[in-house]
C-alpha cells in the first residue's frame, strides 16, 4: 500500500499530466480571432491554459464569453486589438437586452488571468481615446452612449496579474465572486490634464463586490474611481497602489460593506485621493473602513466623505447639496483616516468630469483648500477618527481647511481627532 505522501504525489502528477495547453491560433489580418477562442472552449474550459501567443497581435473583433471555467489559466502573452469603429461597437452594445456589454466575460472557479511580464507585450488595445475625443461634441456631455465594459469576472479563487490595458473605452474590471488576488496590473487611461474637454469618463479601474479581495502593486491612470469597493464587499485589503488623474481610492456603496482597508496609496493629480460616497436617500450600514498611509500630490479633495453623492447624469437640472430635510443616508461606523499627507490642488481645482453648472462635485461653503471634507447628513455617523493629517495647498499659500458638521455624529466629536467646523484644519 502506498504511503499517504506517495498517494498525494500520484494524485498531483496525475493532475499535472491532465493539464493541457490550448494555443489560440492567429487567423491573420482582418480575421476575427474571437472565433478561434470560442472553438477552443469546448475542450479547454477545465484543467487548461489558454494562451494568446507572444509576438502576435490578435484581432478580438467580437466579445468573448469564456463561460464557466474550472482550473484554467488565461495567458495574454501577445496583444489583443479591439475594433476601432465606434458605430460598430455601439451597434453590438445596442443589440443587448439592457444595452450593457462586456468585451470579456469570465465565470467559474480557480481561474488565473495573466498578462505578459515583458513590459513590451501583453497589451489590450480598446482604442478608447477616439471615444473620449468624440464625446466632447455630443450632448449631454459625459461620455458617448453605448460604451462597452472591459472585463466582467465572477469567479471564486482568482488571480489577476500582469495585465496591461491601454486606453480603455470606459469601465475596466468588474469583479465579483470571492477570494481574489489582484497584483502588478497597469490600466492606462491617461489623458492630457491641460485639455479637460477630452476626458476619459467612467474609466473605473476596478469595481469590487464580494468577500476576500487582496490588491497590491497596481497602477491606474484614469478618469474615475481607481478602485470602487461596492455593496456586498467584505474583507478587502488594498495596498501599495498608485492612482492618477481620477477619483481616487473609493468606497462606493450604500449597504452590506465591512472590513475594508486601503493602505500605502499614492494619489497624483486626482479630483479625490480618498473617498467614501453614498447616494442621498439610501438606507443601509457600512462599517470598519480604514484609509492609512496616504500620499497625496495635488488632489482637489484629499480626504472626502459624502452621503449625498450627486450623479450628474441622472440629476441634470438639480443643484448638488440641496435636499429635503427628511432625507436619509447610509449609516457609517468605525471609519478612520490615519497618516494622510501631501498637497491640495488649490490652483486648478476640479477635473474634466464637470459637465454641469454647478459641478456635480460642488460642495457649498467648502473652500478651494478643503483638505478634509465630511459631507454627512445629521445623525448618520459614529466612531469616525482622523489622525496625523498633514495637508497644505500646493502653491504654498493659505492653509488646509475642514468642512464638517458636528451634528453628523451620533456619538459626538470628542474622539474625531480634528476640530469639526468649517474653517482652518485643526487637530484635536
Amino acid at each position: 500500500m502506498l504511503s499517504q505522501t506517495a498517494s498525494a504525489f500520484v494524485l498531483l502528477t496525475t493532475a499535472v499530466a491532465a493539464f493541457q495547453t490550448c494555443v489560440v491560433p492567429f487567423g491573420g489580418p482582418g480575421v476575427d480571432d474571437s472565433d478561434a477562442v470560442r472553438a477552443l472552449l469546448s475542450n479547454c474550459s477545465s484543467d487548461s491554459e489558454i494562451v494568446f501567443s507572444s509576438c502576435t497581435t490578435y484581432n478580438v473583433s467580437t466579445p468573448i464569453d469564456f463561460g464557466n471555467l474550472s482550473n484554467v489559466t488565461i495567458s495574454i502573452l501577445g496583444n489583443l486589438d479591439l475594433p476601432t469603429s465606434i458605430p460598430y461597437v455601439q451597434s453590438l452594445v445596442n443589440a443587448t437586452a439592457k444595452q450593457r456589454l462586456s468585451w470579456f466575460t469570465i465565470a467559474g472557479t480557480d481561474v488565473v488571468l495573466q498578462g505578459n511580464q515583458n513590459p513590451m507585450e501583453g497589451f489590450i488595445y480598446p482604442h478608447g481615446e477616439q471615444w473620449w475625443a468624440a464625446a466632447q461634441y455630443v450632448t449631454p456631455l459625459g461620455g458617448l452612449p453605448l460604451r462597452p465594459h472591459g472585463f466582467s469576472i465572477n469567479v471564486n479563487r482568482t488571480i489577476i496579474r500582469y495585465m496591461k490595458v491601454s486606453k480603455p473605452i470606459a469601465w475596466n474590471f468588474a469583479l465579483s465572486g470571492s477570494d481574489y488576488a489582484v497584483h502588478d496590473n497597469w490600466i492606462d487611461a491617461s489623458y492630457d490634464l491641460n485639455t479637460p474637454n477630452v476626458f476619459p469618463f467612467n474609466t473605473d479601474g476596478y469595481d469590487v463586490k464580494g468577500p476576500n479581495f487582496t490588491f497590491y502593486d497596481n497602477h491606474v491612470f484614469n478618469g474615475d474611481d481607481c478602485v470602487a469597493v461596492n455593496n456586498g464587499a467584505h474583507d478587502v485589503y488594498i495596498t501599495d497602489m498608485i492612482c492618477e488623474g481620477g477619483h481616487g481610492i473609493s468606497l462606493s456603496g450604500t449597504d452590506d460593506i465591512s472590513n475594508i482597508t486601503f493602505n500605502n496609496i499614492t494619489s497624483r493629480n486626482s479630483l479625490y485621493a480618498t473617498r467614501f460616497k453614498s447616494s442621498l436617500d439610501s438606507q443601509g450600514n457600512v462599517s470598519d473602513v480604514h484609509w492609512q498611509n496616504i500620499y497625496v500630490l495635488n488632489a482637489t479633495f484629499p480626504v472626502f466623505a459624502t452621503s449625498v453623492y450627486f450623479d450628474q447624469n441622472t440629476n441634470r437640472g438639480k443643484t448638488p447639496g440641496v435636499y429635503p430635510a427628511n432625507s436619509t443616508a447610509t449609516f457609517i461606523s468605525n471609519f478612520s483616516w490615519v497618516n494622510a499627507s501631501g498637497t491640495i490642488n488649490d490652483m486648478y481645482p476640479g477635473d474634466g468630469s464637470c459637465t454641469t453648472d454647478p459641478c456635480w462635485y460642488h460642495v457649498a461653503n467648502a473652500t478651494n483648500t478643503a483638505g478634509v471634507t465630511l459631507q454627512l447628513l445629521n445623525g448618520t455617523a459614529s466612531s469616525v477618527h482622523l489622525e496625523n493629517i498633514d495637508l497644505m495647498p500646493i502653491d504654498g499659500k493659505g492653509v488646509s481647511n475642514t468642512y464638517c458638521d458636528p451634528d453628523s455624529f451620533v456619538d459626538g466629536t470628542a474622539d474625531l481627532g480634528i476640530v469639526c467646523a468649517n474653517g482652518p484644519y485643526q487637530a484635536a
